[in-house]
């Protein structure tokens, strides 16, 4: 059943007629993006011609994923102003520390598709360093399909009460639907779309609640959390459970995030610093305006209206409670425009890790590039059929960030030294990413799993202590051994 008042039944086909809507313009505008492809290239890195205004939209709207849309209000309802400082300050810092790494890559191989691309190259064509490297990429892109897919079918259950299930496929085959026809360039330009329409839509239900709940009292009273005990922007407790691991994991994302890498490698060489540094303005206004549901719900006199029974959804909730249901709608459409650009994002993120790093690194090095696209296809498919099947396990949105953040975090310190420095060895790259993945994530799933807290923070510092350790005695031994000769 649905958790909502009756009204908001009546307009589930509203509902849907603007979701049905709102997929069929993604769809016509993928369309127009594959009148203008010439090949392989285009679908993977755009010819590299990506400018600043839609590379920035493009960045920013793929890195609107369920997080920016739930976590930012949920922490905010829970956690009150250090919730929000500690989950949006590293969000947008991690767009601006992604620059030199982007700079540097594409210095260093003008004509590559990814990072485990240039580790390839990097170290002689060693196959074991790009083989776990690729493995960490792949296993990114596909934490990046189950966290979007489950959070948008848990939205479309909370605010419809249809099953989970069917929720779940819905998004996720609507943002495969058009992500699969034109590659990067739809990507792009449906994420262009995509932002601009939910800012709009941000800008005009978030001041609508604030106005039917109170004001800006209300939203004052609702600062502290739902306990009311978190008005102290720096708490310690929340810095130390919550701040240390988001940290690492949103810094770390990018760097492990194929979505940022394959823009950098598409970029105009002129645009790539442009196009992250205004990506990260133009994105920390969504989970900053999407917070101020969050301390709204935790406000006493909202939570004495409202039953607030699932903390991600919280923001939902609110909005479903206080505006008609043609604002539930809108905000339906509001989280789906994010949540399927993030997804559409990942699965043009595979293409280029399938078509480069799989079938013409290891199966047809001289492939034809219709073959190569039909290679690119495929693994858009493969990881929206995985990422699907995961995401209907139904694992909790905050274990499937933190985890996957631990994920990102093993290929953090390795990149860098790869990238920066001439003295790290190959075996000292292999081994720090290895060791990370191997115990950093099945500490991190079970810390969040079992709700320990210590554990938690010490599966996200582990990958780049453990790194920084092997690639730095890596460094200082080959460094002596120059001096020495």
């Amino acid at each position: 059943m649905n958790i909502f008042s009756a009204h908001t039944s009546a307009h589930t086909n509203t509902n849907f007629i603007l979701l049905a809507g709102y997929v069929t313009a993604m769809i016509l505008v993928s369309l127009n993006a594959r009148r203008k492809r010439q090949g392989a290239e285009d679908f993977l890195v755009m010819g590299r011609k990506l400018g600043t205004f839609g590379g920035a939209f493009s960045i920013a709207a793929s890195w609107i994923w369920a997080p920016a849309i739930f976590i930012s209000s949920q922490k905010a309802y829970e956690q009150g102003l250090p919730g929000i400082f500690w989950f949006t300050l590293p969000n947008i810092l991690c767009f601006f520390t992604f620059v030199p790494l982007a700079l540097k890559a594409r210095e260093r191989m003008p004509q590559g598709y990814s990072i485990p691309d240039f580790l390839f190259v990097r170290f002689g064509g060693d196959r074991r360093i790009h083989l776990v490297s690729l493995a960490v990429y792949l296993g990114y892109q596909l934490g990046a399909a189950v966290i979007n897919a489950l959070a948008g079918g848990l939205l479309l259950h909370t605010l419809t009460g249809l099953p989970v299930t069917g929720c779940i496929l819905l998004i996720a085959g609507a943002a495969y639907s058009y992500s699969v026809i034109g590659g990067l360039r739809a990507s792009v330009m449906t994420d262009v779309v995509q932002i601009i329409l939910l800012l709009f839509i941000a800008f005009v239900l978030v001041p609508w609640v604030m106005s039917a709940t109170g004001g800006w009292e209300t939203l004052r009273q609702g600062l502290g959390g739902h306990s009311g005990l978190y008005t102290n922007i720096f708490d310690p407790s929340v810095a130390y459970s919550f701040g240390i691991p988001a940290t690492i994991a949103l810094i770390s994302g990018p760097v492990a995030d194929q979505m940022f890498l394959q823009r950098a490698f598409a970029a105009k060489r002129a645009s790539l610093a442009k196009i992250f540094m205004l990506g990260g303005l133009i994105f920390g206004v969504v989970p900053i305006t999407l917070s101020l549901l969050g301390f709204i719900g935790a406000a006493p006199a909202v939570q004495a209206a409202v039953s607030i029974r699932d903390p991600q959804m919280v923001g939902a909730e609110v909005v479903a409670h206080y505006l008609p249901g043609f604002a539930t709608g809108a905000f339906i459409v509001l989280a789906f425009a994010g949540l399927s650009s993030c997804l559409d994002s990942s699965f043009a993120a595979v293409s280029s890790l399938t078509a480069i790093d799989i079938y013409r690194r290891y199966v047809a090095p001289e492939a034809s590039e219709k073959k190569v696209l039909r290679a690119a296809r495929i693994g858009m498919t493969a990881v929206a059929l995985a990422g699907t099947a995961i995401a209907l396990l139904q694992p909790k949105l905050l274990w499937c960030f933190l985890i996957y953040g631990a994920l990102a975090s093993s290929m953090l310190v390795p990149v860098y030294f790869s990238l920066f420095s001439d003295c790290v060895s190959k075996r000292a790259v292999f081994a720090s990413i290895t060791l990370s993945v191997l115990s950093a994530l099945p500490l991190s799933t079970y810390a969040n799993v079992a709700g320990k807290t210590g554990l938690i923070v010490a599966a996200a510092l582990l990958p780049p202590v453990l790194s920084l350790t092997i690639c730095g005695v890596s460094v200082l031994r080959n460094l002596r051994l120059r001096v020495a000769a």
